[in-house]
This record gives structure tokens, sequence and C-alpha cells, in this order.
């Protein structure tokens, strides 16, 4: 988790140690990625970095976690099996938002390498009579965007299977 150390800094300087990290990590795997190249980039001294974040990892998550914050925001409210065309107009919308923000590298390293090195966790069980069906629909939602980010020439094709599907209900 990010220190306080860093969230006391001044705006221009976050935003200087953050234009570092998504450089860092849309053009480097996690597992590759180098505290020299981010305090360069940064203007900052090594030491500074360990202030801000506990390693490389940890700045990786502040980094992403802010992409997906920011990629969010605007997007229509959360779709339903039963309304496949805001389902699908979101997804659109998410991958217009990673162009946008300049974000669609750091998600495209992520799918590719980070996602599988940082480990993967099971998604929270849900409760109530819609459950499965809301687990169903953010797989196959989530599942869309990474094919379409990791293989742009597909999106038309993987949104029509996604609408086929939802039509025919969950």
């Amino acid at each position: 988790m990010v220190h306080a150390t860093f969230t006391r800094l001044p705006a221009a300087k976050q935003a200087r140690v953050q234009a570092a990290l998504l450089a860092e990590f849309s053009h480097h795997p996690l597992q590759t990625a180098q505290v020299a190249r981010i305090v360069d980039q940064a203007g900052i001294a090594r030491g500074a970095f360990y202030k801000y974040f506990d390693d490389l990892t940890d700045a990786y998550q502040f980094v992403f976690q802010a992409a997906l914050t920011t990629i969010h925001q605007g997007l229509p409210a959360q779709p339903s099996a039963t309304n496949t065309a805001a389902f699908v107009a979101s997804i659109q919308a998410f991958v217009a938002q990673t162009d946008a923000t300049g974000y669609r590298a750091l998600i495209t390293m992520h799918y590719r390498y980070n996602e599988g090195f940082l480990g993967a966790t099971p998604s929270a069980l849900g409760t109530g009579p819609d459950a499965a069906t809301r687990w169903a629909v953010t797989t196959l939602y989530h599942q869309t965007v990474r094919d379409i980010l990791l293989d742009p020439s597909t999106a038309t094709a993987r949104l029509a299977q996604l609408q086929a599907v939802l039509t025919k209900g969950v």
C-alpha cells in the first residue's frame, strides 16, 4: 500500500512519480521492471521510492488501481444480462477509456504478463437469487475486455459473440 509520505507530496511531484510508474509498467513486465528507471525518470532518489512504496509490486498495484479508477469513471451503470445493449456499450466505453486515459499499454501489459506473475485469487461468491447470473455476466464482461485488449482486431466478433450469449440468457 502506498505510504502516507507519498500522499503528502506536492501534486506536481506525485504526478511525476505516477508518470514514471506508468511509463515503466507500460513498457516492462513487473518481473523485469526496475526501480532505477523509475527514479531516474521521476527525478527522485532511490531511497525516496522506498519511502513511498514497499517495493515494485506495491508501486505497480498503486498505479494499476489508479488506472482502473480513472478508466471506470463515467462508465455507464453496471449492466445486467437483461440489458445487453448497455452491457456491450460499457465494454466499448471501457476500451475507449483505456485509450483516452493513456492506460491501454498498462492494462495490456497486466493481462499479458503481470496478472499471472501476481497470482490469482478466486472471485467472491455472491448471494441472492441472481448471484449466479451476476457472476457469469461479470466473468464474461472481464474476459471480453481482456480478449479485446489483447487482440483488438477481434473486437467486433467478440462483442457479437457476447451479445449472442447474453441474448440467449446466461
